[in-house]
């Protein structure tokens, strides 16, 4: 069975080994202070499920070489990267708009680096494919929930403009689901150059084909698995969605539908900023840095030419037969309505086009809100945060509210908002 790597007795080792890590070793006075990182909800019994399997340890030979190896793959696609964005303006006004917003963010996102290293509830780059970038990170509820039983399943996918995509970008979504009883898996994949959207989706799934075979061991709930997509991921598990449907219903082989796994066995699909339509996008990305030659190549198909309406959801829903409509699960959407990287419009005409078919979906519209302020600055604010409210009302069929302490000081977000470039 795919995932499993060792006999219990193993696993409980490897649940030492993470017991041990030094957020275990830090003091009350200082573990007080970072009380939001859950250390409080060690216990060695349970940290890790008993037949989990977590990655191989490494000599220090083999982490060096593996090193070396990403520095020149990296320096590799950097300079492919480099001819096709840094030869204009916009992308380098971009670029400093994104390090300010960053820099301003920076008191949020080093708790956030700290929890995603140090805690014990969060299991790092388990491989599920044998591609580059092919691995997960596995957020654990905490203790109080897993003791209730198999707890509700979210498979994650960021977005990041099809190029700076990375799994640590949902740690804090993933944190906090995790903290309210959900166990979720964040998928990596390949960004641009290092590999085009039927690759990108191909990734997705083989991810999501992995998290679904494997949740139980992990004490998830094979029966209530959500789909969760942000941004460019959105765009990426819709293409993977829909040619599951088609692949069951038919019989067909489609690229983005290798390998195969069953969507009648995710029981809700949610989109958040989501991308659906990049034909209208090409022109509104290209005048913010995403140059059309860029785009263009990276929504190429097998035969490398430019395919944007084919790898468009928006027109791929639209006279979708009947038996593959009734293979898609509910959606919820959620969008800005002040969203500058995917126009809200992006999101109307989406849901229009699914409702207009006979598929479920609901669409829910935060008014002045950016691309990113419900799933970074709203959260990293304090108070209540809405989006992390609606998913789990979602997950879970039920209303739910909760109060969230402040990560930044309001001044620093304000500012961050103001030089967003999203």
């Amino acid at each position: 069975m795919t995932g499993m790597n060792g006999s219990p007795a193993v696993a409980r080792d490897l649940g030492r080994e993470v017991l041990a890590s030094p957020m275990a070793r830090l003091s009350s006075e200082y573990r007080r202070r970072f009380s939001s990182f859950d250390d409080s909800d060690i216990d060695s019994k349970d940290i890790v499920p008993s037949e989990a399997v977590l990655p191989k340890e490494q000599g220090v030979s083999e982490i060096l070489k593996r090193r070396l190896a990403d520095v020149y793959l990296i320096s590799r696609l950097a300079w492919t990267l480099y001819g096709y964005l840094f030869l204009g303006l916009s992308w380098w006004v971009q670029l400093l708009r994104l390090i300010m917003f960053a820099s301003f963010l920076m008191p949020g996102f080093s708790q956030m680096i700290f929890f995603y290293y140090f805690s014990p509830r969060v299991i790092r780059s388990v491989p599920y494919g044998v591609e580059s970038r092919n691995v997960l990170d596995i957020y654990l509820p905490r203790r109080r929930w897993r003791r209730q039983g198999q707890c509700p399943v979210v498979i994650y996918v960021t977005g990041g403009a099809w190029i700076i995509g990375y799994k640590a970008w949902g740690a804090l979504f993933a944190r906090r689901l995790s903290q309210r009883g959900i166990l979720v898996f964040c998928i990596d994949y390949r960004n641009f150059p290092q590999g085009k959207i039927v690759d990108m989706v191909q990734d997705c799934n083989h991810g999501i084909s992995w998290a679904m075979n494997n949740c139980y061991l992990y004490g998830g709930d094979p029966s209530s698995i959500h789909i969760i997509g942000q941004s460019a991921g959105v765009h990426l598990t819709q293409l993977s969605l829909i040619s599951q449907a088609r692949r069951h219903v038919d019989g067909g082989t489609y690229p983005c539908s290798i390998p195969s796994w069953n969507p009648e066995k995710v029981v809700g699909y949610i989109g958040v900023s989501g991308a659906y339509n990049v034909v209208s996008l090409a022109d509104h990305l290209h005048r913010r840095g995403l140059y059309k030659n860029l785009f263009s190549t990276l929504m190429s198909g097998p035969d490398g030419m430019p395919a944007l309406e084919e790898f468009s959801p928006t027109f791929l829903y639209k006279d979708m037969p009947e038996d593959v409509v009734r293979m898609i699960p509910p959606m919820t959407l959620f969008h800005g309505t002040a969203d500058k990287s995917v126009p809200v419009e992006n999101a109307i005409e989406f849901s229009e086009a699914v409702k207009g078919v006979g598929c479920a979906c609901k669409l829910h519209l935060y008014h002045g809100k950016s691309h990113t302020q419900p799933i970074v600055e709203d959260p990293m604010r304090g108070g209540r945060d809405k989006l992390m409210d609606d998913v789990l009302s979602v997950i879970r069929n039920e209303d739910c509210f909760n109060q969230q302490f402040p990560m930044v000081p309001n001044v620093l977000i304000k500012a961050a908002t103001l030089v967003c470039p999203f």
